[in-house]
């Protein structure tokens, strides 16, 4: 199978439920406010706790207002949360989980090709690996 490619559809920078925003770290929270006052623009976060560690449901309703819907790319690429890294794998912290999001062509478009693992997604993988770091406790990178 082939590795993901990204392609550009916006299904992951777009969000319709306050629960489908991304959970950031508190490090990322404050970045994306920074970013966010530099442009202008407001960000609203509700602070929430997973396994113990403070965490923050970034509130999107409609497009991420990093995301150009003109170029169809972000504009903080190099430096988005971790959530966004990982997408489209999906992390259920509570859980343990890890699933692929079907909201994604790219994923669909190879299930009916034979499928997906994880090898598919080493650039995701890596994000994935930090965040399930930072939220274990004793846990080393």
């Amino acid at each position: 199978m082939a590795k993901f490619t990204c392609l550009h559809c916006d299904n992951c920078c777009f969000f319709e439920r306050e629960e489908q925003g991304p959970l950031v770290f508190s490090d990322e929270a404050r970045r994306l406010r920074r970013l966010a006052r530099e442009r202008g623009v407001e960000l609203t976060f509700k602070e929430v706790k997973v396994n113990g560690i403070t965490m923050y449901r970034w509130v999107i309703l409609g497009y991420c207002p990093f995301y150009d819907r003109e170029s169809k790319l972000c504009t903080i690429h190099p430096v988005k949360p971790l959530a966004c890294k990982m997408y489209p794998l999906l992390y259920n912290p509570r859980t343990g989980e890890v699933v692929v999001s079907k909201d994604c062509p790219w994923v669909n478009e190879a299930v009916k090709n034979g499928g997906v693992s994880l090898s598919d997604f080493p650039d995701e993988v890596k994000a994935l690996h930090r965040v399930v770091v930072r939220l274990t406790p004793g846990l080393r990178d």
